[in-house]
């Protein structure tokens, strides 16, 4: 899937700095699109390279003069696993101003970087053409203090308001639960027990055996199982994920009073060769009872307790459809095995509910406390056993009185971890897509379609090395010949 990222800068770019812009950005190796294609066509209808400038300045009059819309609306320049766009704007709705953006998928390095790079560019070859450039006559500080040469450009990121929500989100507290749990184990381990957790089986195995310890009858448990091979494939698992040890109960023949306990059967070798006896009624312990527990270890407490096992999958999940971690936080509502996720996808904050169990009323109450704090567009309810019929009703009526109020929502309901992923790709590829053509949409009339669309179906069609340049050099008609950057 693909991901957008823009910033802003609160300037009005006057129409005759627009293609010198453009032209420096060339000299630079980044090739606007929309004007390389402008230019061949030019070229084309001369059958000649020497005049294109002034048939390029004989239409953008003419065009800025009568038409709607500006001539040159922004451009999109391509690059081997990214695209950057340029969108100036006209100063007719509050706020517009210039925006400058990048378009990537999961596999582009350092994104943010880049278009802080990309914008860099933009601003210096922007404050050098508004130095030198000549203005037509009557445009002189038309756009007066918010004229180009009037200030050094600040860039702000565009989803500011989003921004600050996320992070509130992400440094609130629940009650006493803090927004970032103690981890236990190391982040091998954590992987290895989500991996393990993600099995219904093994989770139901382990969660038995968890209740079986908390009421003491994990001994009587395990004998009831036998010597069920399934199970004990399932308990190897376990054990080989620090999941779960194996241990050795001593406790007394009298009274079942537990003695104490030992890591192994080599240990008790060791504890009944040294003669040791029962404090309880004096007999030598080789002849009190001895039993092999499972014991649960401190991380499987931890990932079963407060959901953590769900959490991470879910945020695994996230992170293999592109959004970077610094993009997910995750808080605990007071509730066990219950937690609340918020991620950033292109600007739209998506609030998840996990739930490690069955999704009740009462869950829905907590998330809806949730949505109100952060208005987010998207709600996801995520349960690993069924979502009640109360607190899907109750859900639905909320989006649709949202809807009645003119903000929309959708709710999506998703019961089982296997159902997760293929629901949530669709949903986020939905929303880039919606995103793209909502940043774009302005350049749209330039190229005669849907320019996200392209851009998206760009990004499924094409390999990776190098394809980018090969679309650049396309749209530019053969650029890398000569004729276009000999204009």
């Amino acid at each position: 899937m693909l991901f957008i990222e823009s910033r802003i800068a609160d300037l009005n770019v006057e129409e005759y700095l627009r293609t010198p812009l453009l032209e420096a950005l060339q000299d630079r190796g980044i090739v606007a699109a929309i004007r390389a294609s402008r230019l061949h066509f030019f070229e084309q209808s001369l059958a000649s390279a020497e005049r294109v400038r002034e048939f390029e300045q004989t239409v953008a009059e003419r065009s800025n003069t009568e038409a709607d819309a500006s001539y040159v609306r922004g451009d999109v320049f391509f690059f081997d696993d990214c695209a950057h766009y340029i969108i100036f704007g006209d100063g007719l709705d509050d706020g517009a101003g210039l925006c400058a953006g990048i378009i990537y998928d999961a596999d582009t390095s350092e994104p943010s970087q880049r278009l802080d790079d990309f914008c860099r560019n933009v601003r210096e070859i922007l404050e050098t053409v508004a130095r030198n450039a000549e203005a037509p006559s009557g445009q002189d500080d038309a756009n007066g203090a918010s004229g180009t040469g009037k200030a050094r450009i600040e860039w702000r990121p565009r989803d500011g308001g989003a921004r600050e929500v996320f992070k509130s989100f992400a440094g609130e507290k629940i009650g006493d639960a803090p927004a970032t749990q103690p981890r236990v184990g190391s982040a091998a381990e954590r992987v290895r027990a989500v991996e393990l957790l993600e099995d219904t089986g093994a989770r139901g195995l382990l969660q038995r055996l968890s209740e079986a310890h908390a009421d003491g009858r994990a001994a009587g448990m395990l004998a009831s199982g036998g010597h069920d091979p399934e199970q004990e494939v399932l308990f190897a698992r376990l054990t080989g994920a620090g999941l779960v040890r194996r241990e050795v109960q001593i406790s007394c023949r009298r009274d079942g009073h537990s003695l104490f306990r030992l890591p192994s059967p080599d240990a008790l070798a060791m504890v009944t060769a040294s003669n040791a006896v029962c404090s309880e009624c004096g007999a030598a312990v080789a002849d009190e009872r001895a039993e092999e527990l499972i014991t649960p270890t401190p991380l499987a407490k931890a990932m079963l307790n407060d959901g953590a096992w769900l959490t991470n999958s879910l945020r695994s999940t996230l992170m293999e459809l592109g959004i970077p971690e610094r993009e997910i936080a995750v808080r605990h509502p007071a509730g066990e095995g219950e937690a609340q996720m918020l991620a950033n996808v292109c600007g739209e904050p998506f609030l998840f509910a996990l739930r490690d169990g069955d999704f009740t009323s009462a869950h829905a109450r907590r998330l809806l406390d949730g949505e109100a704090e952060t208005h987010a567009s998207h709600v996801v309810i995520v349960a690993t056993g069924k979502i009640q019929d109360e607190p899907r009703a109750r859900l639905r009526d909320h989006a649709r009185r949202r809807s009645r109020a003119g903000g929309e929502q959708e709710v999506i309901f998703v019961e089982g971890l296997d159902a997760a992923g293929e629901e949530l790709r669709r949903v986020v590829e939905r929303v880039s897509q919606d995103a793209l053509t909502r940043a774009l949409y302005e350049l749209d009339a330039s190229m005669g379609f849907n320019v996200g669309y392209a851009l998206a179906a760009r990004f499924r069609l094409m390999q990776r090395k190098g394809a980018l340049q090969d679309l650049a050099a396309s749209a530019a008609g053969a650029i890398g010949g000569g004729s276009l950057r000999e204009i």
